[in-house]
């Protein structure tokens, strides 16, 4: 594939009309990349290798909700029969860990060898007899060497096919090529056998991964139309913010509504910030926005009355529990944002921050004294946003807090 028609084939969409799926799209020869809005496309070979691969793998890794498209045209969230994530997950894989070598120790259930008591004693029904416990079968320790290297063999033959239909995402080299010809049934065989034995979480998708390839590959069905990625990105979003900025077991911070009838109290489904964040013994109540104000700088593009009146909700509830002061002491303030996404590099910004506050929203029914109902308004950098992958990333929720805090505690 030439340079030029790889970035031919890169596009940020707009997430107006129908201009809205994120991901990979293939119809033929016509193969295209779509990034979320707001997304900065590097313009070196290189960096926009890398730029795939981050798109790809932020599709991978928060959400499982990953729209295929069958040759007759029905859209569905299951596997297309070519196994674009399959092909994808052994890329990863191989990238992260090279080709699988056999470290884990495999048992199996045996009359002879060498006994795993701990394992049989777990696992295996035991006779009594006399008083004595006896067993009729084993779990023991499987040294099949032939079958270990002929694992690393498969490996190799799937990562060379993966390359083959996607690696020109990623790279232009190959790996090496397979030492062996193709034999479905024997290859179906031993992946069968691997799933079966391994204990590992990863070695088996891994070989689930290769048994899916393997099959397609037997079937001798092709297609070359499919597509993998989302329409719905702003779930994508939620989840980067909730990530890079979020506590776990943010549910004590529902504000919770009943009805009562007949003296029956019949509970209502709660009302569910997106995002808890915690600074200083400080509550940050974030709502992320997949909105279009980071690219067309107009304000019929932010939050709406309703998410603010919600917002506000959120921090009243936070600010007048006693057990939230009980926890994070009398002096703790609520505060309250929306986090859209933009590119910071685009002719609207030019700016070097990947963070930016661009205002408030209040509502005339409030006194606006309190942290809370002052809504402000951040950007942050999107493709920015994706490379940041460590849970709860404690320089960001600092630099998050100081822009949001600074304005509130400026006017309040």
């Amino acid at each position: 594939m030439q340079q030029a028609s790889l970035f031919d084939r890169c596009k940020v969409n707009t997430n107006w009309d129908e201009d809205i799926f994120v991901g990979l799209k293939c119809d033929g020869d016509d193969i295209s990349i779509h990034f979320p809005l707001g997304f900065d496309i590097s313009h070196e070979e290189k960096e926009l290798r890398s730029d795939i691969l981050l798109l790809l793998d932020t599709i991978r890794s928060t959400t499982s909700r990953k729209e295929s498209e069958y040759v007759q045209g029905i859209k569905s969230y299951e596997q297309v029969s070519f196994p674009v994530q399959a092909y994808l997950e052994v890329i990863f894989d191989f990238y992260k860990r090279g080709y699988y070598k056999e470290i884990e120790v495999l048992y199996n259930v045996a009359k002879r060898g060498k006994i795993n008591w701990n394992r049989t004693i777990k696992t295996q029904k035991a006779y009594i007899q006399d008083g004595n416990a006896y067993y009729l079968d084993f779990v023991t320790k499987n040294n099949s060497l032939q079958n270990d290297q002929m694992i690393t063999i498969i490996h190799e033959y799937c990562v060379y096919e993966s390359f083959d239909k996607m690696g020109w995402l990623f790279t232009n080299s190959m790996p090496q090529k397979p030492r062996i010809k193709f034999n479905y049934r024997m290859f179906k065989g031993i992946l069968m056998d691997k799933i079966a034995s391994t204990f590992n979480d990863n070695n088996k998708m891994l070989f689930r991964n290769l048994l899916a390839i393997i099959d397609y590959t037997g079937s001798g069905f092709s297609t070359k139309k499919f597509q993998y990625g989302t329409y719905r990105f702003e779930y994508i979003w939620e989840s980067l913010v909730d990530k890079v900025y979020g506590i776990s077991g943010k549910e004590e911070f529902f504000p919770k509504t009943y009805w009562n009838i007949d003296k029956n109290v019949v509970p209502n489904a709660c009302l569910e910030p997106d995002t808890i964040m915690l600074c200083n013994n400080d509550v940050y109540v974030l709502d992320a926005k997949y909105y279009k104000y980071g690219a067309t700088k107009r304000a019929v593009d932010l939050p709406e009355s309703t998410s603010i009146n919600k917002q506000i909700t959120y921090g009243e509830y936070i600010d007048e529990q006693k057990k939230f002061r009980q926890k994070y002491g009398d002096n703790m303030k609520v505060y309250n944002a929306f986090l859209m996404p933009f590119n910071s590099k685009s002719d609207k910004w030019m700016t070097e921050d990947k963070v930016i506050r661009i205002g408030q929203a209040y509502g005339d029914w409030k006194t606006n004294l309190k942290s809370y109902e002052k809504v402000q308004g951040i950007v942050v950098d999107i493709k920015f946003l994706m490379k940041l992958s460590s849970r709860q990333n404690e320089e960001e929720i600092r630099v998050l807090a100081d822009k949001i805090a600074k304005y509130v505690n400026e006017e309040v």
